[in-house]
């Protein structure tokens, strides 16, 4: 009892500022940004807070190439430094860190480089999504998308990749119309090597086409509908990957006559999903490589 009456006595104050939850311990960033030859570059360091509370936030690097950021560690950090002409690079610093972390970026020379999508006969894909992702033991799997911008495929299946990073591992994930999500081989450019192998696509993916209706079977246009692919089957070269996602969680609205068709679904099992006023309707099925699925979703009103 003697306690108790000892805390009510205490300011108001004094007792809120106990309740409050722990400041995140700060961290300072310091280091520098400077090629493989050890010459100072400009460019940008970009923070990723990780944790309850995810946040982007974008450094120019200073005169000298020096890198000096104040930031907090309550998540995981994610620090990405890049500069013109030259791959990127990345440091994980983990949650709860505090104080000075001295870290050097020291970033490869970028070159350009071709490469050709074509299908099982040889013949170039257009229209192919094509984007670098970097893949050494060290990177991170995150939830912001950096280094190359996507670009697509021009009619004979080809594509100019800017700056990709000489002497760096590397994969090349590919998402073409009709085709299952592709991811290559590990690829490693040497200086002047500015022809990759070809990509090829081997068989095109499954299409499903879902029947919208009500319960008197009349069609529901403008209904959306979700297709969800079993990404089990998915190769470890291909996971994080920012394109294959569209592949495997598809979402389009019904056209007046309550159809939706979706296509280079990969083989595998499926759902296909319809969100009715009354919850949820799906079916269930498994789609085969090169295959027309057809399901029917029927709203209960």
């Amino acid at each position: 009892m003697e306690s108790k009456l000892r805390n009510a006595s205490l300011p108001v104050w004094i007792l809120l500022w106990a309740a409050l939850p722990a400041l995140p311990a700060s961290v300072e960033i310091v280091g520098m940004l400077q090629n493989v030859e050890g010459v100072p570059l400009s460019g940008t360091i970009t923070v990723i807070q990780e944790g309850t509370r995810f946040s982007v936030t974008s450094h120019e690097v200073e005169e000298g190439g020096r890198v000096h950021i104040a930031s907090d560690a309550e998540g995981e950090l994610v620090i990405h430094a890049a500069s013109p002409r030259h791959a990127s690079a990345e440091r994980v610093i983990p949650a709860g860190t505090a104080g000075v972390v001295e870290t050097d970026f020291v970033l490869p020379l970028g070159q350009d480089a071709q490469v050709r999508v074509v299908d099982a006969q040889g013949r170039g894909v257009p229209g192919a999504a094509v984007r670098v992702r970097y893949h050494e033991p060290d990177r991170p799997r995150r939830r912001v998308a950096f280094d190359h911008e996507e670009g697509l495929t021009d009619g004979d299946g080809r594509l100019l990749l800017r700056d990709v990073g000489v002497g760096v591992p590397f994969v090349v994930d590919v998402l073409a119309p009709h085709y299952p999500p592709v991811s290559s081989g590990r690829m490693q450019l040497a200086a002047g090597q500015t022809e990759m192998e070809d990509i090829v696509l081997e068989e095109r993916g499954a299409e499903v086409v879902a029947e919208v209706v009500d319960r008197e079977d009349s069609p529901l246009g403008g209904a959306w509908v979700t297709l969800l692919a079993d990404p089990a089957g998915l190769k470890d070269e291909a996971r994080g990957s920012w394109l294959h996602h569209r592949a495997f969680r598809q979402r389009k609205a019904a056209s007046d006559l309550g159809a939706v068709r979706f296509t280079g679904v990969p083989a595998g099992r499926v759902i296909v999903r319809l969100n009715a006023a009354d919850g949820v309707i799906e079916e269930r099925a498994i789609a085969v490589a090169g295959q027309e699925l057809r399901v029917t979703l029927r709203a209960p009103r």
